[in-house]
């Protein structure tokens, strides 16, 4: 990365703290000798205005999944099981299936088991977070197992073993629980020995009181609605293999260089080069790409990026790699956005190779995008009013008069510009925006750093011309 390209990824990520309500996030670019870029923004701590650094300790959810996969795939080397062996030879676990294709380690790894979530996770961070009034008995491994028992025995099965992708954070809880059984170990502390220490990950951990007790650690937060307030720290330890892990971007570029060097870091071979092949490689096409084991392979920027997200809801990261490229990219904050980290992980990955990221980043540009066209709209004199506003990954147009109004969800085209919306009668009525030099035939200022006023929108829709009179990001930029 030269200057240029640090520059870029420095507006962006400064950007993002800005406009997603980040207190802080912390990155860090390698390849496979070293660290290329690193860097924080923000805060750690707001109370006590604390910069983050990229040696603060986050919650990174789900990047844990690859490091428990790792796990069992030097168990497999030693010969202590095969990801081919069913779940039943390791636990006394009923998940379904048949004799003739039972419910195996593999489908565990690659999610697909054929049960879809069971919602453990979410519970378990819910009544953390306070957020949760559920009554389910999940306060024990034997808890998790017969929720996991009672749902295939409920019929909650969508599918064979090893014909659908579901994520579920509880497969990766039972493949915890094959760890242990296998070494006798608990989870946590054979991991620490067999994989973070090996990897020089000295401040990495399981134990929410460690990362507690660590000088550089993050506070984390919650979103509540307008607000953005300190939380407590949602340990789960009966689903640490599926998202407990606490590190920093400096642990996660080690990790990625692990993978860019096929299985060693710093002379030290961790596992084969065909294991880390093996972990990384494909095993089910899923929306977003090829699933491994606990590896997504995505396409960015025309290369390879094999990577995977994770947050626990007051903490998110996003760790990924490319051989091709010989680029792995962290990136950690100590809130969730509205959007799995592994968009902002593809924008630092583009800023990296030299790319702006509005332009090779369908992510980015889509944001850009909806930002210029989201906001309050008012007809000729004020007479008729429209709202725009993000809907899922989507955008809503909302009308609003003396006679009153209706809701709208706009479907998107060929045309970035132009949608349509379903009537009543299901018939499509197409939604035009004009942006800038179409905006009424006068000239709009746009701003391609994505800060401050864009450039003059108007909406056609049906019988009305609007114009942009607000824009719903007022006070948040």
């Amino acid at each position: 990365m030269n200057e240029d390209d640090r520059a870029r990824a420095a507006a962006l990520l400064r950007r993002t703290v800005r406009r997603d309500r980040l207190p802080g996030v912390s990155v860090r670019v390698v390849d496979r000798a070293g660290t290329v870029y690193a860097d924080a923004f923000g805060s750690r701590d707001l109370a006590g205005n604390r910069p983050a650094s990229p040696d603060t300790l986050y919650g990174v959810g789900s990047v844990t999944k690859s490091v428990t996969a790792l796990a069992l795939a030097q168990l497999r080397a030693a010969g202590m099981l095969d990801f081919d062996d069913p779940v039943s030879t390791h636990l006394d676990a009923d998940l379904g299936g048949d004799d003739d294709e039972p419910v195996r380690l593999g489908h565990l790894l690659s999610h697909t088991s054929g049960l879809p979530s069971l919602g453990t996770s979410e519970a378990l961070i819910g009544r953390r977070l306070r957020r949760s009034t559920d009554t389910i008995a999940l306060s024990s491994r034997d808890d998790v197992r017969a929720h996991v028992e009672d749902a295939v025995a409920g019929g909650e099965r969508v599918a064979p073993p090893g014909e659908r992708f579901a994520y579920s954070n509880e497969g990766y809880v039972l493949l915890g629980d094959v760890i242990e059984a296998n070494t006798g170990r608990e989870y946590g502390r054979y991991v620490a020995e067999h994989v973070l220490e090996p990897l020089g990950l000295d401040r990495a951990t399981f134990d929410d009181a460690a990362f507690a007790m660590d000088d550089d650690h993050a506070t984390l937060y919650l979103h509540e609605d307008d607000d953005t307030v300190a939380a407590s720290v949602p340990t789960r330890e009966l689903s640490r293999p599926a998202g407990g892990l606490f590190a920093s971007v400096d642990h996660l570029g080690r990790y990625a260089r692990l993978f860019l060097n096929e299985g060693t870091l710093d002379g030290r071979e961790v596992v084969s080069p065909a294991t880390a092949a093996a972990l990384t490689e494909g095993r089910v096409d899923t929306p977003s790409g090829p699933y491994g084991y606990g590896w997504r392979t995505r396409e960015a920027c025309g290369h390879d990026l094999v990577g995977h997200s994770g947050s626990i809801a007051v903490s998110s990261a996003y760790v990924g790699f490319s051989r091709e490229a010989d680029l792995g990219v962290a990136v950690a904050a100590n809130s969730a956005p509205d959007y799995p980290l592994v968009r902002l992980g593809e924008a630092v990955f583009a800023c990296a190779l030299g790319a702006d990221p509005a332009e090779a980043v369908p992510f980015v540009e889509r944001r850009r995008r909806f930002d210029r066209l989201t906001g309050e709209y008012a007809a000729y004199r004020g007479l008729q009013r429209a709202y725009v506003a993000r809907d899922g990954g989507g955008l809503r147009l909302e009308l609003a008069g003396p006679l009153g109004g209706e809701s709208l969800p706009l479907v998107g085209t060929d045309d970035p510009h132009t949608f349509h919306t379903p009537n009543e009668a299901g018939e499509s009525v197409p939604v035009e925006f004009r942006v800038g030099d179409d905006a009424d035939g006068r000239d709009g200022r746009d701003d391609p750093s994505g800060g401050g006023r864009g450039p003059r929108v108007d909406l056609l829709y049906d019988r009305w011309h609007l114009h942009k009179v607000a824009d719903e990001r007022a006070g948040r930029e």
